[in-house]
C-alpha cells in the first residue's frame, strides 16, 4: 500500500524487496550448517563457555528493537515514532520515520523538500492523490529555484538533484506509486530533453515546469472529474452503497451522483486504528447524503442484511496482476461483498496503476505505529495488573506496557491486497475497466 504510498518507491521497491528476500532465503543452508557447527561446539565446550554464549544471546535478545516484527514482516521497514521538531511545529507521529531524520536534510536539499518530507512522516499529508499532489507543487518551486552548475547540462543536473529529492522523501516515508509514477514521467522528459538542442536555462526551466503542470492537470485533476462521470454513472436510484475508510475519489462519485439526482443511501464501514470512515461521513452527511456508519465487525450484517447492492472502494495501487492495494480493511469488505455476489468498483486514476506483480501484503507493504493499536482511549483492562489492568480504582489502557511483554508483536499493517476476483470493475479516467485490463493500460 498507500504507498504506498507506501507501497515501495513508486511501487518500484516491491521487487527489490521480493528479490532481496530471495536472496536471503538462499543463504539459508548456510546459516543452518553455520548455527549446527557453532551448536557442536558449544556442546563440546567448557561450562564457562557455554554460559558466557548464554549470555551474549540473551544481551543480543534484549538489544533487539521495541516491537520489532519478526520472521514474515522483519523485511519490511520498521516503523520510528516521529519526535517533536520545532521548526516544524509537528509532533505527531505517523510515518517510518522520526522528523529528527526528516529534517537532517544532506546539504544542498530545498527547504520545501524539509518540510514535505515531515508532513509525510507525521501523517500531516496522506492518501495517494494528496502526496503526489503536494510532490509536484514542491517538484515545482524546486526547478523554479534550481541554478544549473558551471560545466554541466541542465537535464542531467536537474535529474541529480531530482534523485536526491526522492532519496529524502523516501527516508521519511515510502513513496506512493503515483507518486512514483509522476517521478518516473519527469525523468523521461528530462531524458529526452538531454537528447534535444541546447536551450536556455530559462527555456529549459518553463518546459520542465509545464511538463509538471500537464501531470498534475491531466493525470490528477482531469482523472479524478472523469472517475467521478464514469462512477457516478453507475449509480442509480434506491442503490444502498457500502465503502470503506476514506477516498476523495469515492467521495467525489457519490458527490456527482448526487448533482446527478440520484436517490441512495450510503454505508461507510470504517476499521480502527485510523477510523479514516468519520471523515468520509463527516463529508456525505454535509452534503445531504443519508448514512449509515458502522465497524469492521458489522459487515457481515450490512451486506447481507442491510440491503447492500454496490461497494465502492478507493485505492493506492492497482498492480498488473488486477491486485488492488488499499488501506488495511479493504480486501475484507471486498472478499465479503464478492462472495455475496454484490459488485465491487474500486476507484483509482491510471497513475495508480504498476507493472508490479503481487500477490500478498506481506512481501511489500508499510507499517504504522503500534501503539495506535494499542491506544483505544481507556476502558476495562485484561487483568494483570500493570498490563491492562486496574490499580487504584482507575483503568488503565489494555495492552499498556506490550513492549515488555517477552514473545509479544504488535503488528500495524498499512495496507492490505484485494485479488482481482473480488473487483467487479476498475473507475480509471478511461472508464470502467476489469482488473485483467490493467496491463493493456500499463503498455
Amino acid at each position: 500500500a498507500g504507498g504506498a504510498s507506501g507501497v515501495g518507491a513508486g511501487g518500484g521497491g516491491g521487487g527489490d524487496a521480493g528479490e532481496a528476500s530471495s536472496k536471503g532465503g538462499g543463504g539459508g543452508g548456510e546459516k543452518g550448517n553455520a548455527t549446527t557447527t557453532t551448536a557442536a561446539a558449544v556442546a563440546s565446550s567448557s561450562p564457562s563457555t557455554r554460559q558466557a554464549v548464554k549470555a551474549r544471546a540473551a544481551t543480543a535478545a534484549k538489544l533487539r528493537p521495541s516491537g520489532k516484527l519478526v520472521d514474515h514482516f522483519s523485511h519490511i521497514r520498521q516503523f520510528s515514532q516521529a519526535v517533536e521538531n520545532p521548526s516544524h511545529g509537528i509532533s505527531r507521529g505517523a510515518g517510518n520515520a522520526s522528523l529528527a531524520a526528516a529534517a537532517a536534510a544532506p546539504t544542498g536539499i530545498h527547504p520545501a523538500v524539509v518540510r514535505l518530507a515531515a508532513h509525510y512522516s507525521s501523517g500531516t499529508i496522506t492518501g495517494g492523490r494528496a502526496r503526489c499532489m503536494a510532490l509536484l507543487h514542491t517538484l515545482k518551486r524546486v526547478i523554479g529555484d534550481f541554478t544549473t552548475p558551471a560545466d554541466a547540462k541542465y537535464a542531467h543536473a536537474l535529474t541529480t538533484c531530482v534523485n536526491s529529492v526522492v532519496q529524502h522523501l523516501q527516508s521519511a516515508r515510502p513513496m506512493a506509486v503515483s507518486m512514483g509514477n509522476a517521478v518516473k514521467s519527469l525523468k523521461t522528459h528530462l531524458a529526452r530533453m538531454s537528447e534535444e538542442a541546447p536551450r536556455s536555462e530559462d527555456d529549459a526551466r518553463r518546459k520542465t515546469l509545464k511538463h509538471l503542470e500537464y501531470f498534475e492537470q491531466e493525470k490528477l485533476v482531469a482523472a479524478g472529474r472523469f472517475i467521478a462521470e464514469h462512477g457516478a454513472a453507475e449509480v442509480v436510484d434506491g442503490d444502498v452503497i457500502v465503502t470503506h475508510g476514506t477516498s476523495y475519489h469515492v467521495r467525489e462519485i457519490l458527490f456527482q451522483a448526487k448533482r446527478d439526482g440520484r436517490r441512495f443511501h450510503v454505508t461507510v464501514v470504517d476499521s480502527r486504528p485510523t477510523l479514516e470512515g468519520r471523515h468520509t461521513l463527516r463529508r456525505l452527511l454535509r452534503a445531504g447524503i443519508p448514512c449509515t456508519y458502522t465497524m469492521l465487525p458489522g459487515l457481515a450484517y450490512v451486506l447481507s442484511k442491510g440491503g447492500a447492492t454496490k461497494v465502492l472502494l478507493g485505492a493506492a495501487a492497482v498492480l498488473a496482476n488486477g491486485t488492488v492495494v488499499s488501506r488495511v480493511g479493504t480486501a475484507a469488505v471486498a472478499a465479503a461483498a464478492s462472495h455475496l455476489g454484490i459488485p465491487v468498483l474500486v476507484a483509482a486514476e491510471t497513475c495508480k496503476f504498476h507493472e508490479r506483480v503481487q500477490l500478498d501484503a506481506v512481501s511489500n507493504n508499510e507499517l504504522g505505529n503500534p501503539d495506535a493499536l494499542v491506544d483505544v482511549g481507556g476502558g476495562a483492562g485484561a487483568g494483570a495488573a500493570g498490563y491492562g489492568g486496574i490499580e487504584g480504582g482507575v483503568s488503565s489502557p489494555p495492552l499498556q506496557g506490550w513492549e515488555e511483554v517477552e514473545r509479544l508483536s504488535v503488528l500495524n499493517l498499512m495496507y492490505d491486497t484485494t485479488p482481482a476476483g473480488c473487483v467487479t470493475a476498475i473507475v480509471c479516467e478511461s472508464g470502467l475497466l476489469e482488473p485483467t485490463d490493467v496491463p493493456s493500460i500499463l503498455r
